[in-house]
């Protein structure tokens, strides 16, 4: 390890053996449920999978490792945690290079943080919300020496391929703003739910960006590097850009969306009451407000069952008394703290396939 901190002279019990556990867990890889994270269209040899949307929610919802989705643009690549090691160069007067039981030594931080894929469909199973623990972003520029004119921090990963517009052996590499990085949520992670982190979730080591869709968030982690240029990288150009019409943008901030997690699609509902039951999330922002709707008629207010909170989804739940047999359909939205609320209708400009936020609708058949 290079740099001035220095490294406790030993280890405790636990700290040890969850650096054993973690060395073990690389070689690991669960027979997920293949699916394609919807909307996402790069051409690449991609790995895309997906689980079962969390079980109904409880007051702090948490999605299984298991459970949580995963999208790759490509394979997972094997790593030996004894000789991996991360690179912390660049506009740095101290460059580091740490190995992973370095990292594991330094002061943890532990947050409940909730994602989402940036092509994740309304409703989709491409979001999801973890306990990750590991070490503040900040914490480690700041121990590099950063060096005057900084404005950007560059994410790459070990994963690899090639595909149309790619050079071969190209990685994954993602660019956040300075000022991003240095927010205290701003993590890398080498935990999930008080497992080391999954191979498919970027074991050894990921970058967790609260708030903005999850390609920021680089797993398998090899360096970081601090410029003061624009990144020009494949995924931050080519892909994850908002077009309307001759406008582009960088996609960043997930929006304000919700989603049911009961009743399912088709369902079959027996009973003259049936307690809807869901998540709500904004991003950096709060949700402030719920709705639901059945069958097409005024949009009804929704129970918030936790206290809003940003980076986070919030689980909301609606009791409702089934008029009668018959088919009905049914809508969730929400509004953030800002005052966005999901669009009744996609944009008819956009011509990309990411931020579709649209209330998530679903169809029930009542039988009672």
């Amino acid at each position: 390890m290079t740099g001035s901190r220095k490294a406790p002279v030993s280890i405790t019990d636990g700290r040890r053996d969850f650096l054993w556990k973690s060395l073990a867990a690389g070689a690991l890889l669960p027979g997920y449920l293949k699916a394609q994270c919807a909307a996402f269209r790069t051409g690449l040899a991609a790995l895309s999978l997906q689980t079962p949307a969390v079980k109904p929610p409880s007051k702090e919802p948490i999605t299984s490792n298991a459970d949580f989705f995963v999208r790759n643009h490509f394979g997972i690549p094997k790593i030996d945690a004894e000789v991996w090691n991360l690179t912390v160069e660049g506009m740095a007067s101290t460059p580091l290079k740490l190995s992973y039981s370095d990292l594991l030594l330094m002061t943890s931080v532990r947050r409940s943080l909730t994602f989402e894929c940036a092509g994740n469909v309304s409703g989709g199973i491409g979001v999801g919300n973890a306990v990750w623990s590991g070490l503040s972003l900040a914490d480690l520029l700041k121990q590099s020496g950063i060096r005057s004119g900084v404005t950007t921090i560059v994410l790459h990963g070990a994963d690899s391929g090639e595909g149309e517009g790619l050079l071969a052996n190209t990685h994954f590499a993602r660019a956040i703003p300075f000022e991003k990085a240095m927010e205290p949520l701003t993590l890398l992670a080498y935990e999930m739910n008080g497992s080391p982190l999954p191979a498919d979730h970027g074991f050894p080591l990921r970058a967790l960006v609260p708030g903005w869709y999850g390609m920021d968030s680089v797993k398998w982690l090899t360096r970081i590097e601090l410029t003061s240029q624009p990144f020009e990288g494949y995924f931050q150009q080519k892909q994850y850009v908002a077009l309307t019409g001759e406008a582009r943008r960088p996609v960043t901030r997930m929006l304000v969306s919700s989603k049911f997690l009961r009743p399912s699609e088709d369902e079959e509902i027996h009973s003259k009451t049936y307690r809807f039951e869901g998540v709500a999330w904004a991003g950096e922002g709060k949700v402030v407000k719920v709705e639901v709707r059945i069958g097409g008629a005024v949009w009804q207010a929704a129970d918030l069952n936790a206290i809003p909170a940003a980076m986070i989804w919030t689980p909301w739940s609606y009791d409702w008394r089934v008029p009668g047999p018959g088919h009905y359909t049914l809508e969730v939205r929400a509004t953030d703290d800002e005052g966005h609320t999901q669009p009744e209708a996609r944009d008819s400009k956009r011509q990309d396939a990411y931020e579709l936020n649209t209330p998530h609708r679903i169809t029930v058949t009542a039988r009672a």
